[in-house]
Order: structure tokens, then C-alpha cells, then sequence
């Protein structure tokens, strides 16, 4: 593939919250359009949270956010398994959560015992809420707030 793999970001992105916008905005900073953004499989989501969009919908919500914040068409791709596309190719970053940094670890510890260079991970901290707690998925679908943080 001709492609050039700057940045890579993935996550379930269900739903499609403040948090995951500072992930998706990072990636964009540093990567500009030479993003990869990866949308976890349904089978995968599924194992997490029950009730989840599908994919299409998920990848489809997160294009929509880059072309109507940034003006392009982001380059989206499933992810199947816990490692993503980060083993197959030599991104420069991989941008991630507090949630998903040992992950990121484990991906460099494949990457090394694959004789590859390893990505450089760039932590982005929570959004908080306006209870200062973590605005996550799960708070957003027990009801607790919402999207934007705000208590319900």
C-alpha cells in the first residue's frame, strides 16, 4: 500500500465523546492527514459492551467528526484484534488514553520480540466531567452524564 502510516489512534469510539475527540485531535496534530484511525470490530466492541453500534455506524461517526472538524476524509480501518495494524506497520506515533497506555506497551514489547522499531506513545490525559471524574463510555451509558461531560 502506497500510503504513508504516521499516527495511528483506534478505539470503540461508542459512543463518540469528548475524550475520544482529544484522542482523534491529537493524532490529526501530530499526523495531519497521514492518520490511521482504527474502529474495534463489533465481535471485539461486543466483548466489552453489550449494546453497541455497528462498526459502520462507529467509523462512519468518527469520519464524519474529522470532515466537519478538519475538512478531510479520515483513513479508517477495523480493528480485529488487540494489536490493530501497529504490528504490520511502522507508524511514528500511537496516540492513546491513560485507559489503553499498557496496551500501547505490550504493542512495543511485540514490536521489539519482532526485530521492529518501536512507536513512540503519546498519552493524552481524560477529558474530565463536571464531577471531575473521567468522561468515559460506560459513565455515558449507565446514564451518569453525558457526552459532553455533563451530569444527567
Amino acid at each position: 500500500m502506497s500510503r504513508k502510516y504516521r499516527v495511528a489512534v483506534g478505539g470503540t469510539f461508542e459512543p463518540l465523546h469528548e475524550g475520544h475527540k482529544r484522542l482523534i485531535d491529537k493524532a490529526i496534530e501530530l499526523g495531519g492527514r497521514d492518520v490511521t484511525i482504527g474502529v474495534t470490530s463489533d465481535r471485539m466492541a461486543r466483548q466489552r459492551i453489550r449494546s453497541v453500534l455497528p462498526f459502520v455506524i462507529r467509523a462512519e461517526n468518527v469520519k464524519w467528526y474529522v470532515r466537519r472538524k478538519y475538512g478531510f476524509e479520515p483513513y479508517v480501518v477495523e480493528i480485529t484484534t488487540p494489536y490493530g495494524k501497529t504490528l504490520d506497520y511502522d507508524f511514528e506515533y500511537l496516540v492513546v488514553s491513560p485507559e489503553t497506555y499498557e496496551m500501547a506497551k505490550r504493542i512495543n514489547e511485540k514490536r521489539r520480540e519482532m526485530g521492529k522499531k518501536e512507536i513512540k506513545i503519546v498519552r493524552v490525559d481524560f477529558v474530565l466531567a463536571d464531577d471531575n471524574e473521567p468522561i468515559s463510555a460506560t459513565r455515558i451509558k449507565k446514564g451518569l452524564i453525558d457526552r459532553y461531560g455533563r451530569i444527567i
